[in-house]
């Protein structure tokens, strides 16, 4: 099962709890990112997954939720790392920060 975090729980989680993993191509970063994030690019992620925490909360997103869904999935497949995906994505964040 997919565990999935809103934008309003991500805001609410302790910033020394958790670790935000931005999954898209650096060029995208332009358009904007979540303060704290780390930048591991969709493609990469699966060979990176020593840059993950072991202690904290993994939240892992993109543009809108669609490509990190199934790196959620396969970091728990192949990996046995439980992470959460941003749902909606950084649009969906762009939201409900602006709102």
């Amino acid at each position: 099962m997919l565990k999935e975090i809103t934008p309003e729980e991500l805001i609410n989680k302790s910033p020394q709890n958790i670790q935000i993993i931005d999954i898209r191509e650096p060029y995208e970063l332009e358009d904007g990112y979540i303060l704290g994030n780390t930048n591991i690019p969709m493609g990469d992620i699966l060979e990176k997954t020593d840059q993950l925490s072991k202690t904290k909360d993994i939240i892992i997103y993109c543009n809108t939720g669609r490509r990190s869904r199934p790196v959620v999935h396969m970091l728990k497949k192949l990996h046995n790392i439980s992470t959460y995906n941003l749902e909606g994505g950084y649009k969906n964040f762009l939201k409900v920060i602006t709102e």
